[in-house]
This record gives structure tokens, sequence and C-alpha cells, in this order.
């Protein structure tokens, strides 16, 4: 593995690349390895050239990384190979995969911006090696708090930490950037970079400051902070926006700290289940699409940074309001990496009497899902028409509908009216149950003669949204079919309802040639059609394998776990040869294997995807004991991930999701 060095700006610093850069050049090649150094920008707004003579070294990285991440910016320089990543979106996981993609890169170096600083803390977990700080030319006492917070949470993070005092001169720094060598001493006339370190110690006490005595006001803070009083360990409570409250949180800390463990203990707990709330409100933003169907952005949805920072937040606040200094708080998510996580873990570091370690205490709390959270089936039958289903909130319906529907809705959104579907699709089974319940065929139709059963047909609420609906209802091909039914819309704009062409509307006599619309639009465009015929083969719903690939691998067909699941539907190898899966990284012949092993699933545990998940995840035999989803975290982060998805797209109703303290 390669050694990862993380700079990072403290308040106000400006030249950060450079320093990177400088920190890049100067690392000694781990023994046996003969890659590159690698510097990797984080937001970095300057464009940069590739040069004219670089390193085959350098080059061969510049184009694994290009492959891996067509978004950044990857350019060879001499005897360096720089990454810019542009934006603000996925930071932390495009940085793990360009450090998977580097594998042993001479060195690893990191430029990270303030506003990044956690997420990227987060995401390399204890891989770093040495943190830099780089602060600004004139600190305040703003700043200088913050570096106090700093340095407290990277002593516990890092092996060493430094500060560099004096920023290196323009010409060493020109030299780096040009991936030219460079003294790891002073440099020529002026070009010296100064810089006091601040090791962990071994007993993972206070960290003693090392080198020529202090000077300026860094080196002055820091010895009588790191030198007379015994270092906490604090976790930068508010993540991408702490510089802006780091002085106030300062302010706070002095206030007081917990003592004892059942106060500590019960604080972790209560700042825990806070932040899984936090993430159980905003879950529903976040998986939301960024772009509505009409192509405008969506302002319901949550970016994850932003997500996380939230229950983050949340967590402090509720600890501090139970007695606990906010130094003291560390709040981390363990799925942090997913694509929707779920998990906080709180832990609480005990003022301890005397000059002896303080003893921490930890809570940890997710969001789990109602094992009745479920999908409608991929096949309509029954009577009616008998193509595909697509899914919306929990119904079935035509896949022309399901588009016209979308349209329908993000109107409505933007106007500020819920439209909220009642029915949708139904056979002749159920049109018979719900008919003997009430055998008045003003009301409900006999079975065989209700339009529900052709797909078409929607029942539509609140009776806030009637007025809207019978204005605008019409401009996306929907008519009220009964004027005393102001709830009943039928689709109109495509073949009539229960016709050989409406089956047809698929494109022909194959059915898996649906519509677009029939799977979420977070699918690849590749894996639509392999993903609805498998779907259609087996009974099992579109929306539901969808999402479970974007849980299990993100749709990366060369995906492989640490325990040993391959490909897009991470299957393991004995798994794929009971059910005659030859070649797991093929996703065609994988995503079919997915369906047949969730029908099976689904016939086995009743028809709920919820307890279909978890044994697809933990095994039939964790599942079956219960009849529940096992109290496996992974298991139950796994299936929550999953529904609460299906849940934001629309795909299923939207259950009340549950929180529960798990440690």
């Amino acid at each position: 593995m390669s050694r990862i060095v993380l700079v990072t700006t403290v308040g106000r610093a400006g030249r950060l690349a450079e320093a990177a850069a400088v920190e890049a050049m100067q690392q000694r090649r781990p023994s046996g390895i003969e890659g590159a150094p690698l510097l990797i920008e984080v937001s970095s707004a300057r464009r940069r050239s590739p040069t004219v003579l670089a390193t085959a070294q350098a080059k061969d990285l510049e184009e694994r990384l290009r492959r891996a991440d067509p978004d950044a910016r990857v350019l060879a320089r001499g005897g360096l190979c720089i990454a810019q990543l542009t934006g603000e979106s996925d930071v932390a996981s495009r940085i793990a995969t360009l450090l998977d993609t580097a594998g042993e890169a001479a060195s690893v170096v990191i430029a990270c911006p303030a506003a990044f600083y956690r997420q990227v803390l987060e995401v390399l977990g204890g891989r770093v090696d040495r943190i830099l700080m780089v602060p600004p030319p004139e600190p305040g006492p703003a700043d200088q708090a913050l570096l106090e917070l700093v340095l407290a949470e990277a002593g516990e993070t890092a092996d060493s930490v430094e500060v560099l005092n004096d920023p290196p001169g323009r010409i060493l720094a020109r030299r780096a950037l040009a991936g030219s060598p460079v003294r790891s001493g002073p440099g020529e006339a002026g070009e010296s970079a100064t810089r006091q370190e601040y090791p962990k110690s071994p007993e993972g006490g206070e960290a003693a400051a090392v080198g020529a005595p202090s000077r300026g006001p860094w080196r002055r803070l820091l010895a009588a902070r790191l030198g007379g009083e015994r270092a906490q360990a604090t976790p930068l409570v508010l993540g991408a926006v702490f510089a802006l409250v780091a002085g106030a949180v300062v302010l706070v800390a002095i206030a007081g700290a917990i003592t004892g463990k059942g106060e500590a203990q019960r604080a972790a707990d209560l700042s825990a289940l806070s932040a899984a709330r936090s993430m159980k409100e905003d879950l529903a933003r976040l998986l939301a699409p960024p772009i509505l169907p009409n192509g405008l952005p969506n302002p319901a949805h949550m970016p994850k940074p932003v997500y996380l920072t939230r229950a983050r937040f949340t967590a402090v606040r509720i600890a501090t309001a139970n007695g606990a200094s906010p130094l003291t708080v560390s709040v981390r998510f363990p799925d942090a990496l997913s694509f929707a996580p779920v998990t906080a873990r709180v832990s609480i570091r005990i003022a301890a009497a005397g000059s002896g370690p303080a003893d921490p205490v930890w809570a940890e709390a997710r969001v789990g899902a109602p094992v009745a959270m479920g999908a409608v089936p991929a096949l309509a039958s029954g009577g009616g028409y008998s193509g595909p289903l697509a899914e919306r909130q929990g119904y079935g319906m035509r896949p022309d509908v399901a588009a016209a529907f979308d349209g329908l809705v993000a109107a409505a959104t933007a106007a500020g009216v819920t439209v909220a579907i009642n029915s949708a699709f139904r056979s002749d089974a159920e049109q018979a149950v719900l008919f003997a319940a009430n055998p008045d065929p003003r009301w409900v139709a006999p079975p065989g003669t209700s339009l529900h059963r052709c797909g078409t047909e929607l029942d539509l609420g609140p009776d806030s949204a009637y007025g809207w609906l019978a204005a605008n209802a019409g401009r996306f091909g929907f008519v009220k079919r009964y004027s005393w039914e102001p709830w009943h819309f039928g689709f109109s704009a495509g073949p009539e309802p229960c016709s050989e062409a409406g089956n047809r509307v698929t494109g022909g006599a194959d059915r898996s040639q649906s519509l677009p619309d029939s799977v979420p639009s977070f699918v690849p465009a590749r894996y639509r059609r392999p993903i609805l015929a498998a779907a259609v083969k087996w009974g099992v719903s579109a929306a539901l394998l969808a999402a479970q690939l974007m849980a299990e691998s993100g749709f990366d067909p060369g995906a492989v776990s640490s325990a040993g699941a391959q490909g897009i539907a991470q299957f393991m190898p004995g798994t794929a040869a009971s059910y005659g899966l030859r070649d797991p990284f093929d996703p065609v012949q994988a995503i079919e294997a997915q369906a047949h092993l969730m029908s099976d699933l689904l016939k086995q545990f009743g028809g709920k995807p919820a307890l279909a998940l978890a044994a697809y995840n933990a095994g039939p035999g964790a599942v079956s004991p219960c009849n529940c989803i096992p109290d496996y975290p992974e298991t139950q982060a796994y299936v929550a991930r999953i529904l609460a998805l299906l849940a934001g797209t629309g795909s299923i109703s939207a259950m009340p999701m549950e929180i529960e303290l798990v440690g």
C-alpha cells in the first residue's frame, strides 16, 4: 500500500497545491515500489497542462487513472502524476477510486481544502500516514482555535502531524509542480519551508512538539497547547462548514465536560439516535433524483455531503445539550461510502481525573425498514392488460402511463401540489374482492368490466389536488373518466385500454422491449434492457432488481468484494454455480441469475421483498428461523438502503422507516 500524506488548509491558506507538490516530490520511494508519486488536487480551480517530457511510470499511472475516473483531469508532469478533481460532488468516493486504481504508487499526496477535509478523512479511514497543515499567512484568533481542533483530531488519525510554518518558495514550488526532483532540506536562497512536527505518542497520550524551539504565532500556540495539556480527540463537528464555527466550538468547550460514564453513555445514546433520526428525515431527499423528468434541477434533492453534515451537526448539538464538550464528541458513519448511508456511530471521551487517558463510550444507531415494505410484480396477469408493469408509489401501470404520470407529478410539484396514487392496476381477482365488499356497480365495477385491469387508470388524491388535476391532467394525456369521480383519471393519449395494441405498447411480441420508464432512471442505459428482460422472465420487479444492483456494486460488472463476491450482482462462487452462472463478471448472465434467485427467495418468503433482500445478503438460513431481517448491521443497512431508494424514486409506497439503537 502506498504511503498517504494529507495536506490540508487551516483557515484561509493559499498555496495548498504548491506545498502538496513539494511534499509529493520529496517523498522517498518505498522499497520495491517503482511507481510515480501521485498528487490529488481536491476541488481544483486551476487547470494544469501535461509537460512535454514525462517518465514512463507517470504516463502509465495517468492512463490508468483516466480510465478509472473520466471526469478527473489527469496529467503526467515529469516524474509526477497529478489528478485534479473539479466540482464538489462525490469527492470522497472519487478519491477512493483513484487510490484503489493507483495501487502501489511511490507515494500519494492529497491536497485538500478545508471544506472537504472531513469527507476525505472519512474515506481514508486509518490509511493516512501523515497530515500536513498549511496555515494562513496571518492567523487570527479563529484560525488558532481551529488549528487546535484539527491537530487534536489529526493526532488520533495519522502517525504524525506537521504544521508548515513557511510556505515553499516559488522556485521550489514550480520545480515540484513540473515533476522535477526537489531536495528534502532547505533549497536555494529563500527557498526553505520550515515545519513543526507533532507525532502521536506511543502511549496515545499527549502529543509532544519536537525539533527546534517554537517560533511565531503557530509554534507558540501549539507549544503551549500541546506541551501543557493532554490532547483530546475531536471530530471537526461540522465537516464541510467547520471553519465557520470552530471558534464558537472552542469557546463552548471551555464550559466543561462529562465526568461520569453513565452520563456520557446516555449522551452518546441520545446523540446517535438523533443523528439517525436526521438521516431518516432526510433520506427521501437524498434519494430523490437530482434532475426532474422535465430536465430542471430537483429542489427536493439533497446532496450526500449536506445529508451527512446535517446528521453530524444534530449529533453534536444533542450531545452538547446533554453535558458533553464538543471537543470530546466524535461522529462517524460506518457506511459513508455507500450511496445512502443509514448508520451513525457517536463516541464521547470522558474527562478523566488526573493524567490518565480518557475512557471513551460509544453508541451506534441506524435507520431500518419494516418488513412490510415491498414492490409490485414485474408482469401483469389475471385478466385485462398482460404486459410489463411499471411501478409508481407502490402501484402498477402500463409503462406509457407511468411516463405520462412522471410528467404530471413534476408539474404538480413545481406548482406546490402533492399528487398521490390511491389505486392503479387491479387484476380481476382483486376487483372481485373489492366488489364483494361493496356490491354497488355505481361505485365499484364488477370483475371483468373495470378499466383498472387495463393498467391505464389511476385513482389520485388527496382532495386538495382535485382542482389542479381537473385543470392540468389533460396536458399529460389523462382524462377524468366520470364526472362524479374527481379522483379517477384514465390515460387516453396511447392505445385503447385492454386492447392488443395496448399489450404491444412495449414494442411487439417481446415484452422485455418495454419503454425505458419501466426501469428507474438511475440505471445506466446498457443495463436497462437486460434488467427488464430478466424481470419479465422471472416475474420480479424491474425496479427492485435495479435498486439491488445499485446497492451491490453500483452497476460495476468487475466489482469484487473483500468476502469474494463477484460481478455486478455480487455472487459468491458457490451460489453462482448453483444457479448456472458460469461467468459472474458477465453482467447479462449475472442479472438473469440475480432475477432467478430473487424469484426463488420471494416465493420462499411470502412475496416480501424485504425478507428476500435480507436472504440475498445474509443467506436464507439467517432469515428463516425468525422470518425477519436478521440483526446484522450490514444486512439491516442493505435492506433499508434498497427499499428507501425504491421509495425515493416512487417505485414503492413511502412507508415509515424505523430508527433503532444497535450498539
